[in-house]
């Protein structure tokens, strides 16, 4: 069998033979008599956070929960940048870092200038934790990788910097994914790039975010 490239995190799915796609939905978005057969994620993002009480989430959560196709609870995190109250954004996080724990689901963490506060919390949880669109430098991720967080690196690997691809070198293989997100490039561009900084083939790059993949969400 073909080893698929795995595209962790995007927001323009591409359903093709060779690529997996894990789209991130809004919660609020999904129709619960018409949810995606396959794979995907879906939270309140932060920039949301104010537009829903904690209950209505707890309600929405409560009805996909035990969806199948619901392999991760994302995207969710913390931003100081967006309008959305930041004290509301911790109430949603917590609650989503609450379902995650007890339904056994991988967190995808949006983070905007707000490490130190997410770190505290990555401190207190054992939730598997994807990190996405990560583009930190050196000493940020090594505290991460501390904290035993995983990585998934998209379109800013195409600009590279040099504290960033230093800091690329130093994640562990077994913690690593790519995504698109947002963007047009192909996943197929991403994996090319990173395997270059990495020194890796694509197939030996793809053979280890399968391996990823599998182990965390399936």
């Amino acid at each position: 069998m073909s080893i698929p490239f795995i595209d962790i995190h995007t927001h323009h799915p591409v359903y093709t033979e060779g690529i997996i796609s894990i789209p991130s939905l809004f919660l609020q978005d999904i129709d619960i008599q018409n949810v995606p057969n396959k794979y995907f994620s879906a939270a309140i993002h932060p920039w949301h956070a104010s537009n829903f009480t904690t209950l209505t989430i707890r309600t929405m959560l409560e009805n996909l929960i035990m969806q199948p196709g619901l392999i991760a609870i994302g995207e969710t995190g913390l931003d100081k940048v967006c309008k959305a109250d930041y004290q509301q954004q911790k109430l949603v996080f917590e609650l989503h870092l609450e379902f995650a724990k007890n339904y056994h689901k991988p967190l995808i963490i949006h983070a905007v200038k707000s490490w130190n506060e997410l770190i505290e919390y990555f401190k207190l949880t054992k939730v598997p934790l994807i990190l996405h669109g990560y583009s930190e430098g050196i000493v940020l991720t090594r505290q991460l990788i501390n904290l035993g967080c995983n990585f998934s690196l998209g379109k800013s690997v195409l600009q590279i910097s040099p504290r960033f691809r230093e800091a690329i070198q130093i994640i562990p293989l077994d913690s690593l994914f790519l995504e698109t997100d947002d963007s047009l490039t192909t996943i197929i561009e991403i994996y090319q790039e990173v395997s270059a900084i990495l020194g890796l083939s694509v197939e030996e790059l793809k053979n280890q975010i399968y391996k990823n993949f599998n182990r965390l969400f399936l």
